[in-house]
């Protein structure tokens, strides 16, 4: 359906067939969504460079320089979007169609990597793995910046703003942001009671309730759950078990997560200064199946069902939980390449206290 509209250029007028005011929304949408990504972005810029080397980005755009340069240059975008007409505003659409397109590429290619990947494509915001699902988002990205394209007029120096605010079409958007709102208000998950807070390492991680200290209030220690898993010879044990004689640091990698490799390489040093605490590598292939499975004590632990992630709420890569030898968690989980290194110097901290 088209619309005539009357769009007045000092005192004269004259008409033009444009889209329906709906479709004019589109640029806005996207340019909430650019927003959105790159705050989440600048408030995890560590996960952000995860994610650039996890989805294996050329190296000369996984540069520092570029990486911390990305959020700015979306913010930047979606004012554009929506604030400039004409050839400004072409061009402004056409970026977009090239970065979600770019998005979307690497996104395809990531689900026949070897090992499934973990996404920041919005930094902090709706972390998770890679599936057909986050295709289907950026195709739909793709697809809303392919419409922005199409709507931009170089001939026509009117912004999308600009366009609303004469159309009258200020209801549209704010039914589209009202829609927005209770979307989200439905849709995000809600904080997982049963699961323990991302939190540092609870006192006493070898097991000892004296140790606790006021700062440790706010976790709580709730029970190992009685999960199944396999070790690297193929003995099939339980959680609960494992730790009831030695604390049990759990360190849950992938070998196709670049940002994973170095807390990889770490665990023999930190299985060296913590020699009260079995360290431990996760992953989600069978025994025997890739290069991380050991049978040598501490042996790896396999989770093919990835009960654990689901159990204690997480899914990105690297990522750290401990387990109390008195059958209570101790600490975490915490995910990332950063955050999981400064869960252990806590650990051998509290660990150096109580010596």
């Amino acid at each position: 359906m088209w619309a005539k509209r009357a769009i007045g250029a000092r005192g004269a007028a004259y008409n033009r067939g444009v889209p329906t005011d709906a479709l004019t929304i589109a640029p806005v949408v996207l340019a909430v969504v650019l927003v959105v990504s790159a705050v989440g972005k600048l408030r995890s810029p560590s996960r952000s460079a995860e994610a650039f080397r996890d989805l294996r980005v050329p190296a000369p755009l996984r540069h520092r320089a570029v990486v911390e340069a990305l959020p700015w240059g979306e913010l930047l975008l979606a004012v554009l979007l929506v604030s400039v007409g004409g050839l400004p505003g072409v061009l402004a659409a056409a970026a977009a169609v090239l970065l979600f397109a770019s998005y979307l590429a690497l996104v395809v290619r990531a689900l026949g990597f070897e090992a499934p990947v973990d996404c920041a494509c919005f930094g902090e915001f709706a972390p998770g793995r890679i599936t057909r699902r986050t295709v289907v988002r950026n195709a739909w990205l793709l697809v809303l910046a392919v419409l922005s394209l199409v709507l931009a007029d170089p001939a026509d120096g009117i912004s999308v703003l600009g366009r609303l605010s004469t159309a009258g079409a200020w209801p549209w958007l704010l039914a589209a942001a009202a829609a927005a709102l209770t979307t989200w208000l439905v849709t995000a998950p809600a904080p997982d009671a049963g699961a323990p807070s991302a939190a540092p390492p609870a006192s006493g991680p070898l097991g000892d309730p004296a140790a606790a200290t006021d700062a440790d209030d706010d976790y709580v220690r709730t029970r190992t759950p009685s999960l199944p898993v396999v070790l690297g010879d193929g003995t099939e044990t339980d959680l609960r078990q494992l730790s009831t004689q030695r604390a049990q640091l759990l360190l849950f990698v992938s070998e196709g997560c670049g940002s994973c490799q170095d807390v990889i390489a770490a665990a023999p040093r930190w299985r060296t200064e913590l020699p009260a605490v079995d360290v431990r590598l996760v992953v989600t292939v069978p025994p025997g199946e890739g290069a991380l499975t050991s049978s040598e004590e501490p042996q790896s632990l396999h989770d093919p069902r990835q009960r654990l992630r689901d159990t204690f709420g997480f899914w990105g890569t690297p990522s750290a939980l401990l387990l109390g030898a008195d059958g209570l968690l101790a600490g975490g989980p915490v995910t990332g390449g950063e955050a999981v290194p400064e869960f252990v110097d806590e650990i051998r901290a509290q660990l150096g206290a109580l010596a």
